[in-house]
């Protein structure tokens, strides 16, 4: 089994939570005309039952139970499913797929799925209820990236029961009524043939190594991976098989290709060589929004964007953490560089968030409050203050530059370092302590699942640093631990949404751990004449292939 450090998963989880690899400068007409997606395009044009995809980044990891970033969950959408899924764009409904129905009984501790008779995997083997038990048993024995919003509600596999070929059983030993919000959650709870998994088995670990980088044939979604070539293209053809049927109008074929380039992509889109490309500029977006031939979905989701800020040296102290952030310019962010594509973050946690508190303090942009509180907390003038950030992102960069001119005004001096993505996974997800990581690091986070507890846990708890989450900053507070404590089995409802509001109060005001500045708008533009695009605010940046289609 490979360690949760190990570089290619710290690059799969680091991928989803950078979320805009943002291209630079772009590319002249003349290197656009010899890129490989004309050649796609051709085959689109007279296919239309292909979709083709641009994607800011590559897919790195087709384990289904390790796979922790978006640009992977995108692919998987087509091979694998759970068993149960989101409704659409709903946050809070559910609808079948593996599972014909489900129910828990009166406390929701034991929560019974009834597996759909007749379904297969993509070998044609039977997925039972047995088989299904299996792959959960993997996910939690991998016990890889995702896996730990698992072990909140499983810790053991003898949890996991199947007494005949259609029942599926989780005695969760306690009341859980979240756990149906995660059962259909996009990553880890997939239903995988862990038999073409442990066929590929290398040094115990379960078949990962092979999965990885390999087209599987283990779900049994509406598609099946049958090229994946890093760094260039990913291709999913339909599985006939497939248990929904293909009655109607679908795509026959879905092609990813990795076009890191911004403008490349825009010039893409506009050409109509590919269908959707997402996170594009805010000036390539304000270009696009007169073309009759796109619809540009702007949509709100659970992500907040924000700067984490390490609990040593100079910021060590509540009150310096307090002065940084009176310190943010946090209208010129959002106006001048995201030209009014996203919005000020209340606290740390998403409006469209279950336990979301909207009377959680937000701060403004006060320089005198920043200079008081710098000097209360013995940070002098020409303090230097360290910043990494990744290279791909020119917003945030520009962002950064901003924010070094407030803090110079206090007399603080900010010292950005830009680093390659390896670099910067190693630093997030290393073993550093805290007197050895940045002061600042801009980062990004959505939950798996509908719950602020989800979103919150993994940034700031105290068991969350280095490989163990995204606790980068090494925060620990007592009372947001205790809250924590308090709340993980809590199944008052009342009583949940007080701890969670009590934890957002104290980050946002009292001890905080980051800067939350922005809810950025996922943005998608998407050709006319496809259909059946949804948007979901919690399944970000991926979408449910097999209903969509091309009119005509």
């Amino acid at each position: 089994m490979l360690p949760l450090d190990h570089p290619g998963i710290v690059a799969a989880r680091l991928a989803r939570r950078r979320l805009f690899q943002l291209g630079a400068a772009g590319l002249a007409a003349p290197a656009l005309a010899a890129f490989p997606g004309a050649r796609i395009a051709s085959a689109r044009q007279a296919d239309a039952t292909t979709l083709v995809i641009a994607l800011n980044g590559t897919p790195s990891d087709l384990d289904p139970h390790s796979a922790y970033d978006y640009r992977s969950a995108i692919a998987l959408r087509g091979p694998y499913e759970g068993l149960i899924a989101l409704d659409g764009a709903a946050t809070d409904t559910y609808i079948p797929a593996v599972a014909e129905s489900w129910s828990a009984n009166d406390d929701k501790s034991v929560w019974t799925f009834r597996i759909r008779p007749g379904i297969t995997f993509h070998d044609g083997s039977p997925c039972d209820a047995e088989a299904c038990r299996a792959s959960y048993e993997r996910f939690l024995t991998q016990s890889l990236g995702p896996a730990g919003a698992f072990k909140r509600f499983i810790t053991d596999p003898a949890q996991i029961t199947a007494p005949d070929a259609t029942t599926l059983v989780f005695d969760c030993g306690r009341p859980q009524p979240l756990f149906e919000a995660y059962v259909a959650c996009q990553y880890g709870p997939l239903i995988a043939n862990v038999k073409v998994f442990m066929a590929n088995e290398e040094e115990g670990d379960m078949g990962h190594s092979w999965a990885q980088l390999n087209e599987t044939g283990a779900g049994t979604g509406p598609y099946m991976i049958t090229q994946f070539e890093p760094e260039q293209q990913l291709v999913l053809e339909k599985y006939d098989g497939y248990w929904g049927g293909w009655e109607g109008s679908h795509f026959d074929r879905v092609i990813f290709r990795v076009v890191s380039e911004n403008e490349t992509r825009r010039q893409l889109i506009e050409r109509g060589e590919v269908d959707i490309v997402d996170n594009l500029t805010p000036e390539s977006l304000m270009a696009l929004e007169g073309n009759a031939d796109l619809t540009i979905d702007r949509s709100y989701s659970a992500e907040v964007d924000y700067l984490i800020l390490t609990e040593s040296g100079p910021l060590a102290s509540p009150e310096a953490r307090q002065a940084m952030c009176w310190a943010f310019p946090y209208d010129e962010v959002i106006d001048a560089i995201y030209k009014g594509y996203g919005k000020r973050a209340i606290g740390g946690v998403a409006e469209i968030l279950s336990g979301f508190a909207p009377e959680t303090f937000t701060y403004s942009t006060d320089l005198d409050k920043a200079k008081e509180l710098f000097a209360r907390a013995g940070v002098a003038e020409g303090t230097e203050i360290t910043c990494m950030q990744e290279s791909g992102d020119e917003s945030v960069k520009t962002a950064m530059q901003l924010f070094q001119g407030n803090l110079a005004a206090c007399g603080i001096t900010l010292n950005i370092e830009t680093v390659d993505l390896s670099t910067f996974s190693g630093m997030m997800y290393g073993d550093a302590p805290a007197e050895e990581r940045p002061n600042v690091v801009p980062w990004f986070w959505w939950p798996d699942y509908n719950d602020a507890y989800n979103h919150l846990y993994p940034q700031i708890a105290c068991d969350q640093w280095g490989s163990a989450g995204t606790n980068g900053g090494f925060y620990c507070n007592e009372r947001v631990q205790e809250l924590f404590e308090l709340s993980r089995d809590e199944p008052d409802p009342a009583k949940y949404a007080a701890a969670l509001a009590e934890i957002q109060q104290i980050i946002s005001k009292d001890d905080p751990p980051a800067i939350y500045y922005m809810q950025r708008q996922w943005t998608t533009v998407v050709r006319k004449g496809v259909e059946g695009f949804v948007f979901n605010p919690i399944n970000i940046g991926t979408y449910n292939f097999w209903t969509m289609s091309r009119a005509g």
